[in-house]
C-alpha cells in the first residue's frame, strides 16, 4: 500500500493531463446523457415559445461574439430548432457587430440537417444584420423594423421578403428573444420594447450575468431565462435534441469528478507516505 501511495506522490503530471484529456474527450464522442435539472426560468423561457401559434414572427436577437459562443451558439440552435418544428417564422437581428455572422452560422447549420432541409431563406428565416447604436435601433424597431433595417445581412431589400410580409413593428411580432452577452440585449428589450410596446420578452445569457436579469423576472418584465450553458442543455432536453450544451454539460460533469478524485488521492497519499516517514 505504502508503495502505491509513494508511486502516486511521483506520479508525472503528465499523466494526469492526459487522463483529463481523455475525460473531456470521451463525452463529446459518445454523450453520456448524464440527468439535467430542468429549472423554472428554463421552461418559462421555452413556453414563451411553445404557445405561438404557426406562421407567428420571432424576433431573435444575436447579441453576443465568438467568444460567448460556446454557451449561447448551442442555445440558439435549441431555440430555432424548436421554432422551425412548430413552423414559426424567426427574423433575426443583431444588437452587436459580430451577431450576423452567428445567425448566419446557426441557420445553415440546422438548415443541412434532414428534418429541416424544407426550411427556406427569407421565408421560413431571415438575417436583418447589424446597425449601429442598440438603443437606437431597440427604440426604432417599435417604429417600424424595415426602416430600421431596410436590407438584409447579404444587401437584399427586406422588404422583398415573403417573411417580412405585413411586419412593420413590434405589435407584428409574437415575442422577442434576445441571446445575451454584456450591455446590449435582454436588459435593452425589457427596457423598450416591453416597458414601452408590452413585447413579450425572453432570452438567454451567459452563467455569469444571468443573476443581473433577476429583477426584471421578479418583476414579470422578462418571461423566462435560459442561464448559460446548463440553461442550453435543458432546452435541449426540453425538444428533445441533445447537441452540444449536453456534450458540454457532460465533459464539465466528468472532469469536476475527476478533479475532486485527483485532489482527494494527492491528499490521501501523503498522509499516508507522511506518515510513513
Amino acid at each position: 500500500m505504502k508503495a502505491f501511495f509513494t508511486i502516486i506522490n511521483t506520479l508525472d503530471r503528465r499523466i494526469i493531463f492526459l487522463a483529463m484529456l481523455i475525460a473531456v474527450i470521451i463525452p463529446l464522442i459518445n454523450p453520456l446523457a448524464l440527468p439535467v435539472k430542468i429549472t423554472p426560468n428554463t421552461t418559462s423561457a421555452y413556453n414563451v415559445i411553445d404557445k405561438l401559434n404557426p406562421g407567428d414572427r420571432l424576433l431573435l436577437s444575436f447579441d453576443y461574439d465568438p467568444a460567448s459562443s460556446p454557451e449561447l451558439q448551442p442555445m440558439a440552435k435549441a431555440v430555432m430548432t424548436h421554432c422551425f418544428r412548430k413552423d414559426i417564422k424567426i427574423i433575426a437581428v443583431a444588437l452587436w457587430p459580430q451577431g450576423p455572422m452567428m445567425a448566419k452560422n446557426a441557420f445553415e447549420s440546422l438548415s443541412a440537417e434532414p428534418e429541416f432541409k424544407g426550411k427556406k431563406y427569407g421565408v421560413d428565416f431571415v438575417n436583418l444584420g447589424v446597425q449601429p447604436s442598440y438603443v437606437a435601433v431597440v427604440k426604432g424597431m417599435g417604429d417600424s423594423i424595415p426602416g430600421v433595417f431596410p436590407t438584409d445581412f447579404f444587401g437584399n431589400k427586406t422588404l422583398d421578403f415573403e417573411i417580412m410580409k405585413n411586419i412593420k413593428n413590434y405589435r407584428d411580432i409574437a415575442a422577442i428573444f434576445s441571446l445575451t452577452t454584456g450591455s446590449a440585449g435582454i436588459s435593452t428589450y425589457v427596457t423598450i420594447a416591453n416597458a414601452q410596446h408590452k413585447s413579450i420578452v425572453t432570452g438567454g445569457c451567459t452563467a455569469i450575468s444571468s443573476l443581473e436579469y433577476y429583477p426584471y423576472l421578479q418583476s414579470g418584465q422578462l418571461s423566462g431565462l435560459v442561464e448559460g450553458l446548463k440553461g442550453a442543455s435543458e432546452y435541449e432536453l426540453k425538444v428533445g435534441k441533445p447537441g452540444l450544451a449536453t456534450s458540454g454539460m457532460d465533459v464539465q460533469a466528468v472532469v469536476h469528478m475527476m478533479l475532486i478524485f485527483f485532489i482527494l488521492l494527492a491528499n490521501l497519499s501523503q498522509a499516508i507516505v507522511g506518515k510513513a516517514k
